[in-house]
């Protein structure tokens, strides 16, 4: 799956496809697809996404607005070369042959409404985006150049009081997208993210100021599990939780 700052990776459970980020400030977005689907060491392709008619575009924001919250973009992907990599340089070679560039790929997630991506550094003022990805209905086959996948921004509210470099992230049960910050402010929260776009807090790290991570949802749905990072303290947070 090749060598990389590998990240964390999602699994779409009805193609067994997996998606990864590359924590760096010049990331990509990696697919793997694999062969047998579930058999990994089987052996498969590793691709880079890019931007339809935007080759090496830079998706961070950093200098301008370039992709808008909600306007959806077509994808390809690029299969990688020399994926063993041993100079730390698929990244650089993937942009010069035309893959999208993100600001820390961290946190991604699979959801029956698209594969989140967190981008830990993206925007204006660098305190994070989330995309979403929507594969295609023929994702990974030779037909999916006829009906590509889209991926679209998210949220990015260049605000560290509303999100603070998110960073792991899950779904919860009734949907909405749950985030890690890893931030500067003085304190770490989690944050619930609606599916129209709306944040609000979840919880505090009363601890210290720093990272909430590994946040997941017991099967049932009725205990949120997460982890003080440098505290090395893991919580189960339970509800009453949202129904629906």
């Amino acid at each position: 799956m090749g060598r990389f700052n590998h990240e964390a990776v999602a699994v779409d459970p009805g193609t067994g496809i997996v998606y990864l980020t590359e924590d760096r400030p010049d990331g990509l977005v990696y697919r793997f697809l694999p062969k047998e689907p579930g058999k990994m060491l089987a052996g498969g392709r590793l691709q880079m996404l890019a931007i339809v008619d935007q080759p090496g575009v830079d998706t961070r924001n950093h200098d301008a607005q370039r992709f808008k919250i909600g306007a959806p973009a077509q994808v390809r992907w690029i299969d990688c070369e020399d994926v063993r990599s041993p100079d730390d340089t698929l990244r650089t070679r993937g942009a010069g042959a035309g893959a999208a560039v993100f600001a820390r790929g961290e946190g991604i997630t699979w959801s029956q409404d698209g594969i989140y991506i967190v981008c830990t550094s993206g925007g204006r003022v660098q305190r994070g985006q989330v995309w979403r990805y929507h594969p295609s209905k023929d994702e990974g086959s030779p037909e999916e150049a006829d009906r590509p996948g889209t991926i679209e921004l998210f949220i990015e509210p260049n605000d560290a009081s509303v999100v603070d470099m998110p960073d792991n992230c899950t779904v919860a049960p009734w949907g909405d997208l749950v985030l890690c910050e890893d931030g500067f402010e003085p304190n770490s929260y989690l944050v619930g993210v609606t599916k129209a776009g709306e944040v609000y807090k979840i919880a505090r790290n009363a601890m210290s100021n720093r990272e909430f991570a590994g946040a997941t949802f017991s099967p049932d749905g009725s205990t949120l599990f997460v982890n003080l990072q440098s505290e090395g303290v893991t919580l189960a947070i339970e509800g009453p939780w949202p129904k629906g």
